[in-house]
């Protein structure tokens, strides 16, 4: 690879890295947090690519592979198929506040799993919950509201899961905003054995993907 060549496809992958940190889209690839990194690192290839000097190995011309993906290609976020071959994720803390004021109040599909699975539902008593997530099939064959969290990128993505008690959408990767109450119980996720706890539905409203597929 000539210095000309080599210049183009470094500008070109500073460019689609770039792209991804100012278009919003490297939300379906990494954490919110590592956008800064994100960006400097696409600006350091542009600075490379403006000061290139040398000379290439052949194998440098596999790095135009990565940015046609990224500049073609607008990959999905993790949904229902990733859900259902990875085990259920929950966090433990030392304690769980009150939630906070308002009916119904939103909390995140992490935040009511759980404190319905580790603090056995006592935060979260008779109060009216709002949970944002996509449907999927659970291992009894009940329909699941899933969220993904990721540790550092999608491809260590793994599941929050909790069980719908009501009537929801049977179509899976259907986004849907549920309001309900907590229900006590749970069933064994066939993936890990961890449990995954119930939500009684009192409403159900489909949404639109949201900007920020991951919790």
């Amino acid at each position: 690879m000539n210095r000309t060549a080599a210049t183009v496809v470094l500008f070109l992958l500073g460019a689609a890295v770039l792209k991804v940190c100012l278009t919003g889209r490297y939300l379906r690839y990494v954490k919110e947090g590592l956008w800064p990194f994100l960006l400097a690192s696409g600006l350091l290839v542009l600075v490379l690519a403006a000061t290139n000097r040398h000379r290439h190995p052949k194998v440098a011309w596999l790095l135009p592979l990565p940015v046609l993906a990224v500049l073609l290609v607008s990959p999905q976020p993790l949904g229902s198929y990733a859900a259902g071959n990875a085990g259920m994720a929950l966090a433990r803390s030392d304690e769980y506040p009150p939630l906070p004021d308002g009916d119904p109040v939103k909390v995140t599909v992490l935040d009511y799993a759980s404190r319905a699975v580790f603090d056995e539902g006592r935060s979260l008593g008779a109060r009216r919950v709002v949970l944002t997530g996509f449907t999927a099939t659970g291992p009894d064959g009940g329909s699941l509201l899933v969220r993904m969290i990721l540790t550092c990128c999608a491809v260590d993505g793994r599941p929050v899961k909790v069980v719908l008690d009501g009537r929801v959408p049977k179509e899976p990767d259907t986004w849907i905003e549920v309001t309900g109450t907590f229900r006590p119980g749970s069933v064994v996720d066939d993936v890990n054995g961890e449990r995954i706890p119930f939500l009684k539905v009192e409403s159900v409203t489909p949404v639109a993907a949201p900007e920020r597929p991951y919790e």
